[in-house]
């Protein structure tokens, strides 16, 4: 069984210390993308290409949870 990308990662490290990177999580491709040209093109921060978040187990949630 294949788990779904559920979110892509980008990656944005200030370069500067005391200023820990931070990861925004996008729901699909294109806005991961456009964020992070439009990071790179406005900034001089370092930012990674945008990463799929994968599932790696499933969980089944007790319905007297919901």
């Amino acid at each position: 069984m294949a788990f779904p990308v559920t979110a892509y990662i980008v990656f944005v490290d200030p370069g500067r210390p005391g200023i820990g990177p931070s990861a925004p999580r996008f729901e699909t491709l294109d806005d991961a993308e456009k964020f992070a040209n439009d990071l790179r093109a406005c900034t001089n921060l370092t930012v990674s290409e945008p990463i799929p978040e994968i599932a790696t187990e499933q969980i089944k949630i007790p319905d007297f949870i919901k």
